[in-house]
């Protein structure tokens, strides 16, 4: 159970960071890069064994690397750019400065995700090994290696991460952005990859469910949208540009929500107003958990427009034709 439990926190508490890097990335904000040079220094040597120094502490802005472990000969560029190009530009440094002839392995940490495959040749003009599959590394990388570690390792790990992560990356007692709330509440809802999900005949017709299914809310329903559109319309598209399309994640969105606003529906004795309010409750407690403020009125938009789209609250097939 203590080891369950670790992996949780550990697991969590690098997700997190993934993903803050990737969104302050996408408005060209890079500060957490350059706290989590040192963040994952003291991360990697804990899970290593290594003895990494960050040498931009040293020296500012040393070409090709970040982080160095002269006893075991190993070298680290931590990086929020997954680019092929960015890996060929570092290798060129590298070789170009003559560090391969004091570290034997270059590792690229990645900030964001890996790319799922990297078609590109990296040529080290044999002066050191350099493998794609081995040595460019992300989150879900450090996650494997973490998970081999014994359960004493594993909660030093995980008490590491509770003191660097509260102090550096700032997770805790912060405050999320209507970008970040919505971001979080997707992500917490396709988490939730049930394989058991009721089939259900549904028509998408946002008129006749605002109009005739609620025609008694209709007004207040309205207005709430159309309130909340202007200020977090664009958000929406914002989110489009970070995250993209993504239709097995859209399909187990809606389903979950489908399954969870019925329910809240048929308890609300089908007052959509008071299940929203109950559905926002639900998903402000969840996002809480990991000890950041979220926008309330933001989740309430999002939950407003998925109804529009007819993934919550849906129009059921019979109960459409019958009216």
């Amino acid at each position: 159970m203590n080891r369950e439990v670790y992996l949780k926190g550990i697991t969590d508490s690098l997700a997190l960071l993934c993903y803050q890097v990737s969104v302050r990335g996408a408005v060209s904000l890079h500060d957490l890069n350059i706290v989590s040079e040192s963040f994952y220094s003291g991360l990697l040597n804990l899970i290593n064994g290594w003895n990494l120094r960050n040498i931009n502490t040293i020296e500012q802005n040393s070409p090709g690397i970040d982080l160095i472990d002269d006893d075991n000969r190993i070298s680290v560029q931590v990086t929020s750019d997954n680019t092929s190009k960015k890996i060929k530009h570092t290798i060129y440094e590298f070789i170009k400065n003559d560090l391969y002839k004091k570290y034997d392995k270059l590792i690229f940490l990645l900030l964001t995700e890996k790319k799922s495959k990297y078609t590109t040749s990296f040529d080290t003009e044999g002066k050191f090994h350099f493998s794609k599959e081995d040595d460019i590394w992300d989150v879900k990388k450090l996650i494997q290696r973490i998970n081999m570690l014994d359960t004493e390792k594993l909660k030093t790990v995980y008490e590491y991460l509770q003191v660097e992560f509260d102090e550096k990356c700032s997770n805790k007692q912060t405050e999320a952005s209507e970008v970040e709330t919505i971001i979080d509440l997707i992500e917490f809802i396709t988490s939730y990859r049930r394989n058991r999900y009721k089939k259900r005949e549904t028509i998408v017709d946002p008129e006749y469910k605002i109009e005739n299914r609620f025609r008694e809310f209709a007004s207040k329903l309205k207005s709430q949208y159309m309130n909340l559109l202007a200020v977090y319309g664009s958000a929406l598209a914002e989110i489009e540009n970070i995250k993209g399309s993504d239709d097995a994640q859209n399909l187990i969105t809606m389903m979950y929500l489908q399954d969870l606003s019925i329910q809240y529906l048929d308890d609300s004795e089908d007052n959509p107003v008071e299940a929203l309010n109950k559905m926002v409750d639900f998903f402000d407690d969840r996002l809480s958990k990991n000890g950041r403020k979220h926008d309330r009125a933001a989740i309430k938009f999002y939950l407003i427009n998925e109804m529009i789209k007819c993934n919550v609250f849906p129009n059921e097939g019979g109960e459409y034709y019958d009216s």
